[in-house]
């Protein structure tokens, strides 16, 4: 078996980023949430980030194991894909389906295709394929994992389209000071005084009071201190509305 297979475990949520660093920015306080509450958690970076401006693809590796370790996440692999290469053909998706059939999630998050960047709008396509193929009988059968449906499949809020509305909010109002203690394990990608490194949009001073920003305000929609958004990539069954409500 792969080093990758070697390392997937059966979770009851599976994220999926293009570059390390990506799933903590969009839900490191959904995660947090999720593992305090007993459920397992497994992450994926498609890439090692080997074309990022700042800091170095073994770096990314450090940090992003820090940051697993930090989520309690119940493992963390990287696929190798070629960052900025990304492309949608069914080498990727059979990866993918193998990862997904391993590890058994009932919801997968993964990046919303009007994401600015162009490997995140790639894996948004990517992962909806493989969360469909994973569901088929006869599909890559030669690897003998056994079929897998997962529940939902949901997309990080885009930081940066306010024209998509988040379908439903997490308020992350216990884990808001952990996540970004958890974000802060990537210093290689932000904000130092005195590197001499090149200035990108997340090492600019004021990108983490931005997001602290983001988060406050999705809070304040549903009357929380702090939020984490997402997009259903299909609608929400609800049995009984009542209970819904009543659980808030």
């Amino acid at each position: 078996m792969s080093a990758i297979a070697d390392a997937v475990c059966a979770v009851d949520a599976l994220a999926i980023g293009a570059h390390p660093d990506d799933i903590e920015l969009a839900m490191a306080g959904t995660l947090l949430k999720l593992v305090a509450e007993g459920y397992r958690t497994g992450l994926v970076d498609a890439s090692r980030a080997e074309l990022a401006t700042r800091g170095t693809p073994e770096q990314r590796a450090a940090e992003a194991a820090e940051a697993a370790a930090q989520l309690g996440a119940s493992f963390r692999v990287n696929l190798g894909w070629p960052d900025g290469h990304f492309t949608d053909q069914d080498a990727a998706r059979r990866a993918l389906v193998r990862v997904i059939r391993q590890a058994r999630p009932t919801l997968v998050f993964t990046h919303h295709p009007a994401e600015e960047h162009p490997d995140h709008q790639c894996l948004a396509r990517i992962v909806a394929a493989a969360v469909h193929h994973a569901r088929l009988a006869n599909y890559d059968a030669e690897s003998g994992l056994p079929r897998w449906r997962t529940r939902a499949l949901i997309h990080f809020l885009p930081p940066l389209n306010p024209a998509v509305v988040p379908t439903f909010l997490v308020d992350i109002s216990a884990q808001f000071t952990a996540k970004y203690e958890v974000i802060s394990a990537y210093a290689s990608q932000l904000h130092q005084p005195g590197s001499r490194e090149p200035q990108t949009y997340l090492s600019a001073p004021d990108f983490l009071r931005q997001r602290r920003a983001a988060d406050i305000y999705r809070g304040s929609l549903i009357g929380v201190a702090a939020a984490e958004g997402f997009v259903t990539a299909a609608p929400l069954p609800v049995a009984d509305p009542i209970r819904l409500f009543l659980n808030q």
